[in-house]
């Protein structure tokens, strides 16, 4: 990373001001490229985003604002979200980069980890020149969701969401299982068996992961598997995070306490704000497991 340099403006900059932030990190900005501006639509709209959107298309890039399906449920929702919480005033139209029922991604490698071999994102997301992250930095008990959070787990796609939260491959409930066999025709694998009970299960070194079988199964009988660490799932967000950033050009901007923080690299911006904040050491296993990557 050429520029690992943290930076920091008012929230309430003007266009001139989020350009020279914008150049500042690093972002590539020519004229006709198309900026993917990976967005929460489920939080309300960031008060900087429409400078953010006007200091981008004033420089001729053609932006989007991004976000991806929720691991359950109705796609769509996520898309409802976006005009009762201000995006559609953001002025950039909003796009569910995994499409309208979460299956549109595509598979990438993900190089120099230890979890992963493979990670899938939005391809909307991917089809973009370059990324900007615009993320609202939110702490509770629960975990630390900032730049890595965002982009590890927030443009990975409805399957690599249940990838990263679990063991990767679903298992069945045969006591839930009637026998339709719906989950062995949809699966484009194999994974997806009948035994000799009649009943379906999953068979792992087939099952690619991709949760269609979970959709289609009219009992629920095929559900995640998720015995899983919390800190093996920050480990995995944050290895996804890392296969999107080698993937596109990227900066990132996030907002605390009325300031906006911007940096070209995820990890620093992370760590910087982690260790302002007093987070525990719990909560950004994360963000230690890219620096522990990057010192080999």
């Amino acid at each position: 990373m050429d520029n690992m340099q943290l930076f920091s403006a008012p929230g309430n900059l003007d266009v001139d001001g989020a350009l020279k932030l914008l150049e500042t990190v690093g972002l590539p900005m020519e004229s006709g490229s198309v900026i993917a501006v990976k967005v929460d639509f489920t939080k309300p709209c960031p008060p900087c985003l429409p400078v953010i959107c006007d200091a981008l298309r004033e420089k001729g890039c053609l932006a989007f604002l991004a976000d991806t399906a929720p691991c359950y449920g109705d796609a769509l929702k996520s898309l409802w979200f976006a005009p009762a919480n201000g995006y559609d005033r953001a002025g950039a139209p909003c796009v569910l980069a995994d499409g309208v029922k979460g299956t549109d991604y595509e598979l990438i490698p993900a190089k120099g980890v230890k979890l992963l071999r493979s990670a899938k994102f939005g391809r909307a997301i991917l089809d973009a020149d370059a990324i900007l992250s615009v993320t609202e930095l939110m702490v509770d008990e629960s975990g630390y969701y900032g730049v890595i959070y965002d982009l590890g787990f927030g443009c990975a796609s409805r399957a690599g969401k249940t990838e990263v939260q679990t063991s990767g491959k679903p298992v069945v409930d045969q006591s839930k299982c009637i026998g339709c066999k719906q989950c062995t025709t949809v699966c484009e694998h194999g994974g997806a068996r009948m035994e000799e009970n009649g009943k379906a299960t999953i068979f792992p070194p087939k099952c690619s992961g991709c949760s269609r079988c979970m959709r289609i199964c009219p009992t629920g009988a095929i559900h995640p598997n998720f015995d899983v660490t919390d800190a093996s799932v920050q480990s995995k967000i944050a290895e996804y995070a890392k296969a999107l950033c080698d993937m596109r050009p990227h900066a990132h901007l996030m907002m605390a306490a009325g300031t906006i923080y911007a940096c070209a690299d995820p990890v620093q911006l992370d760590k910087v704000c982690a260790e302002a904040l007093g987070i525990p050491s719990s909560l950004t296993v994360g963000i230690e497991h890219l620096i522990s990557l990057r010192e080999g």
